[in-house]
């Protein structure tokens, strides 16, 4: 009885052993299946790179900031901003200064505007009785405050009152000036006085051209200023070793031939002034 639980109990036994032998999977070390790789994606934009989002360079800056602007003409010998702007503010001031000189001598309409006025004040209020209020009185006042001056060609002026009470007394002012004007009264306008200019005096031309020519020369200068700060430029620049020497060349080409311009842009406004004072 004993003996037959001892084969009972092998039997088993080998039966389990056996079960778990097949059971039992394969040895991955000596697989050679070939491994599963994962599918890529059908989205091309899952493939792009990601943006970067690391800190900015520290080099990069901002173009309209004024202090990188003149770090970056330091180096650029083809920048020219300064010298053109030099030179147009020479052009500027001497186009003014012969615009003054044009009238050296002559009659202005600023000239008739700034003559004193006197002007005779009547009783302010009619309604009152004679003897009370404000007395008439005189009144002292420019002529451009109570008319209008208009040029006319090249020998009249036009002096336009505002009312009719003033024309006599702006006509005695126009003639008690010390320009020696002889104004009319229009026939068609009694509001209009005309005003003939005298022309100028061979003096007051040659004074005239005197003085532009003091202009021309000043102007002249400052162009030549511009141009000496752009060639301290490069050279400052050929110095430091910012800019090769080829580029320094033809940049110098360049800022010459600038300069060059605007000394004959100058020339020619002080030759259009010369004309003008001759008619």
């Amino acid at each position: 009885m004993a003996s037959k639980r001892v084969c009972n109990a092998t039997a088993s036994l080998c039966r389990t052993l056996n079960l778990q032998s097949i059971l039992r999977p394969q040895s991955l070390a000596f697989s050679t299946s070939p491994s599963y790789l994962k599918k890529s994606s059908a989205n091309k934009k899952s493939s792009k790179k990601s943006p970067d989002v690391g800190p900015p360079d520290v080099e990069e800056h901002v173009p309209d900031n004024q202090a990188t602007k003149e770090r970056d003409a330091d180096i650029d010998p083809y920048d020219f901003s300064q010298l053109e702007a030099g030179i147009a503010s020479a052009i500027a001031r001497l186009k003014d200064a012969l615009t003054k000189t044009r009238d050296a001598g002559r009659v202005t309409p600023d000239m008739i505007e700034a003559l004193p006025v006197e002007l005779n004040l009547k009783h302010p209020d009619q309604s009152k009785p004679k003897g009370k209020g404000e007395h008439p009185h005189h009144e002292r006042t420019k002529l451009g405050d109570i008319a209008s001056v208009v040029p006319k060609g090249g020998r009249m002026l036009q002096v336009f009152a505002a009312e009719e009470g003033h024309v006599k007394p702006l006509t005695s002012a126009i003639m008690a000036s010390d320009h020696s004007l002889t104004p009319e009264v229009d026939k068609n306008n009694s509001l209009l006085i005309l005003v003939p200019v005298p022309p100028a005096t061979s003096e007051t031309r040659a004074q005239a051209a005197a003085e532009a020519k003091k202009c021309f020369d000043k102007a002249s200068l400052e162009v030549r200023n511009a141009r000496g700060d752009a060639q301290k430029r490069h050279r400052k620049m050929e110095l430091n070793k910012l800019v090769i020497r080829d580029e320094l060349a033809k940049a110098h080409k360049g800022m010459e031939e600038i300069a060059r311009k605007g000394q004959e842009e100058v020339k020619k406004v002080y030759e259009n002034a010369l004309k003008a004072l001759q008619q």
